[in-house]
């Protein structure tokens, strides 16, 4: 399928690392949702798993929240190898290359909590990820994501603006959201040229809840300054998804 064809994430690692690095408003938004979403001293003297880690951002993000080891696993070794070079090298961080599908290299029942930024949206069996997820989980663990909001960000969703009362506000027109399927941005400078697995919140929701977790909280974060400044649009409309799941 034409839709296939394309960079992958190891093919646009660097570039993605310089994005993040340089200041990125939708990064900054759902780190900040992702670090409010662990339970209250959830994180102090825990070992937490950081699912698709890319170049670490959120894996440091837990370490220096005060977890006691954290461990980043993302399939692409190129995404590894930079987010090793960003340390620190204390012994509180380890990187793995493993496929978020099965966690082979991870064992039963051995993480307090999970995290996964921007992630799940790129794996391409969600169930079996979440399945995995579930199995290195200690009974009680707590697992919180951020996904691009898929009421939202659809693949055929086109900005435009309204004119209200107040003057033209920025908007966005939506169609094709019950079409789940995978989909590449056509913006050559576009994170999600590497592709990206468009589906329901309901599909996310059920899914979490097959694979044996209870929903603990959800949040819809507003932009920070960054984002709100990179892009107003998310000044209207939420950008992301979150939730806490427990196991």
């Amino acid at each position: 399928m034409e839709v296939e064809k394309g960079p992958s994430w190891s093919d646009i690692a660097g570039w993605y690392d310089e994005l993040v690095e340089r200041g990125s408003g939708p990064h900054d938004t759902a780190l900040r949702c992702l670090l409010d979403l662990v339970p209250p001293g959830g994180l102090v003297g825990a070992n937490v798993l950081d699912l698709a880690c890319g170049t670490g951002l959120a894996t440091r993000a837990l370490a220096a929240g005060g977890a006691a080891r954290v461990v980043g696993v993302d399939s692409s070794s190129s995404m590894i190898e930079l987010a090793r070079g960003h340390g620190p090298p204390d012994g509180r961080l380890a990187y793995v290359v493993d496929d978020a599908q099965e966690l082979a290299s991870l064992d039963d029942g051995s993480f307090d909590g999970a995290t996964c930024q921007l992630g799940l949206m790129d794996i391409p069996d969600i169930e079996r990820t979440l399945a995995a997820v579930h199995r290195v989980l200690r009974p009680g663990g707590w697992f919180a994501f951020v996904i691009g909001h898929p009421c939202v960000l659809v693949p055929d969703a086109r900005p435009t603006t309204v004119a209200l009362g107040d003057g033209d506000r920025p908007a966005v027109t939506i169609t094709g959201y019950f079409h789940e399927r995978f989909w590449r941005s056509a913006n050559p400078q576009g994170v999600r040229r590497a592709g990206n697995h468009h589906r329901t919140l309901t599909t996310y929701l059920n899914a979490a809840i097959a694979a044996g977790f209870t929903i603990a909280a959800v949040a819809e974060p507003p932009a920070s300054a960054l984002l709100a400044g990179q892009n107003p649009l998310y000044t209207e409309v939420p950008i992301f998804f979150a939730a806490r799941l427990t196991r």
